[in-house]
């Protein structure tokens, strides 16, 4: 829990406001998702189509962002990415993740100097469809992982428990693991959503970092989850905000007893709460973002929960201004209510993982302040 007047000044950066540079960063982002994605959410595109958007998508230069700048790259923040992941969460979220699913890997492969583990050196690859690396978290006794994943054979980052101390390792499953673990939890469009119990068999795993901790302190399965969980915040963040632009505008268009919907004030009252539960999470998310390395886990576990939770509510709270399910499916929010909570839910083991995993968040650290 926050305590103290110093814990919360600390989250509040000296000012909100986007710099000249962010503005213009998100208002590329935004007309490509606006043009591209969001028109999604009423259709699904055809082969074609979804490959000339992907290949738009890869014109942004989302692996150039992330790349340090002794590589050519411009060494992007975790705030400004996340902002970019909120634009793009504009359409279904499972297209957006099938865009930047990588991203949380890379920025902890460049947070550790470990770019050069790379299977694909290229890192455009990562963004252009080619290939990917697919987001896994482990259950807290690391007995089995959830997998996230977009390409049969992708490399991902698990942490493994050796000697009691886990470590953060690129490794890929072997072939016969996929056969033997039956369908997959939930198919989002060219994404499989997998659970493992026990974890499973993987090729000659590459450490991270096998030394441990950096030389600020950090662990890399510290690392990991935290990136995870901003991931992933900021793809709920953006869908709240999206969806609460289409409530105002769906009850302004909509009519009941010959007025506008939101002109009557139980409607208005919880248009008001959507709107401030997505703004809060929004700025809850930015002021974590933006504290890079220093981010205390208490903080990220208090809104990775925050949001998961939010964004249900809210999701929730459109149904019923949309009248329930039956008036919902020909809506456009529709393809959202159908995926976010598998969102919401990754971000919750994220949450509990971080609990166990995470040095700092053990009682006894600095940082280890209940949850």
């Amino acid at each position: 829990m926050l305590s103290g007047e110093a814990s919360i000044s600390d989250l509040a950066p000296a000012s909100w406001t986007l710099s000249d540079d962010q503005q213009r960063l998100c208002a590329a982002v935004t007309q490509f998702a606006r043009k591209r994605l969001e028109p999604l959410l009423a259709r699904s595109p055809d082969a074609a189509v979804w490959q000339e958007t992907v290949s738009l998508a890869a014109g942004l230069e989302l692996g150039t962002m992330i790349l340090p700048e002794d590589r050519g790259g411009m060494a992007i923040s975790r705030h400004d990415l996340a902002l970019v992941i909120e634009e793009l969460a504009a359409g279904p979220l499972e297209r957006a993740v099938e865009l930047t699913l990588s991203s949380a890997a890379l920025m902890t492969l460049r947070a550790h100097d470990a770019l050069g583990l790379l299977p694909a050196r290229d890192i455009r690859h990562y963004f252009d469809g080619t290939t990917s690396i697919a987001l896994s978290i482990p259950d807290v006794d690391a007995s089995g992982l959830w997998l996230l994943r977009q390409h049969p054979a992708s490399r991902t980052i698990t942490v493994q428990v050796a000697d009691n101390h886990p470590r953060l390792v690129l490794a890929t499953l072997t072939a016969n693991q996929y056969a033997s673990q039956g369908a997959p939890v939930a198919v989002l469009g060219a994404l499989s959503l997998e659970r493992y119990r026990p974890t499973p068999a993987i090729e000659p795993p590459l450490l991270v970092m096998p030394k441990g901790p950096d030389r600020h302190g950090v662990d890399p399965a510290q690392t990991w989850l935290v990136e995870t969980a901003i991931y992933l915040g900021a793809l709920l963040s953006g869908a709240m905000r999206h969806s609460v632009n289409f409530a105002f505008d769906y009850s302004t268009s909509r009519q009941t007893f010959r007025k506008p919907l939101g002109s009557h004030q139980l409607v208005a009252a919880r248009l008001a709460d959507m709107l401030v539960a997505a703004h809060g999470v929004h700025l809850f998310l930015r002021s974590v973002a933006a504290q890079d390395a220093a981010t205390p886990v208490a903080t990220v576990r208090q809104m990775a929960r925050h949001a998961a939770a939010e964004a249900m509510d809210v999701s929730r709270e459109l149904v019923q201004l949309c009248g329930g399910h039956g008036y919902v499916e020909g809506l456009l929010p529709a393809a959202r209510f159908q995926t976010m909570h598998w969102f919401a839910m990754l971000l919750m083991q994220v949450d509990a993982a971080l609990d166990v995993f995470s040095p700092s968040a053990r009682p006894g650290t600095p940082d280890g302040e209940p949850a």
